[in-house]
């Protein structure tokens, strides 16, 4: 099986989400981010998730002149609280990309912990609101449970790791999406190229849905 790491180039992974002008976070855009039943994430969670959801916009409006910005978030906080450990990761990134585990903190929970979400925001929600540049950060940590993606205007999509989970087959279906990218030659091909993994996603035990 191949590597998902021989075929792809970031850069052109990258190109899929940028668009002419950057849309500001407003305060109606923070309020309106929906609660929502996350597939294969327990009830628990839901409430705060979109705290988390609401507060990546909120820091980017405040702190990051509405560019990227990433939080890692542990499902198993009590075990982080009880040793007076950080069990949430900001990150802050620029208009165009963000590195959710640029933040220590979120390196750590990536590398330990078993159920991680990453909520990321993007500012250009033209195109499809996953890049393959963030499939390929989903399949490439085994502890990353769910990746939400929340745009300035405060929708919300996401990609959820069920229990027919396969990473093998995963990542024959990425590299079939990056292949479709590599030989595009306008932003539609380029969107086909996204559109292409998150249709067929389910087939390999990923769930996705846009809100």
């Amino acid at each position: 099986m191949e590597n998902f790491d021989d075929g792809d180039t970031l850069e052109e992974l990258g190109m899929a989400k940028k668009r002419d002008r950057k849309i500001v976070i407003t305060d109606e855009a923070i309020r309106k981010v929906p609660r929502i039943q996350y597939k294969n994430v327990p009830e628990s969670e839901y409430g705060t998730i979109q705290e988390l959801a609401k507060n990546v916009l909120w820091i980017s409006k405040n702190e990051n002149n509405s560019n990227e910005v990433a939080i890692t978030y542990s499902m198993d906080s009590t075990k982080y609280i009880e040793k007076g450990e950080g069990y949430i990761g900001v990150a802050l990134g620029s208009e165009h990309e963000v590195d959710p585990i640029s933040s220590t903190i979120a390196y750590h929970l990536v590398s330990s912990a078993e159920g991680c979400i990453v909520i990321v925001l993007h500012n250009h929600p033209s195109l499809s609101n996953f890049s393959l540049a963030d499939v390929k950060f989903l399949l490439q940590y085994a502890s990353i449970k769910m990746m939400a993606v929340i745009t300035n205007l405060g929708s919300i999509s996401y990609l959820s790791k069920g229990k027919n989970y396969d990473y093998g087959d995963a990542v024959v279906l990425f590299n079939e999406a990056v292949s479709m990218n590599n030989g595009a030659k306008n932003l539609k091909d380029l969107k086909k190229a996204a559109d292409y993994f998150l249709k067929n996603c389910y087939q390999v035990g990923i769930d996705y849905e846009d809100r």
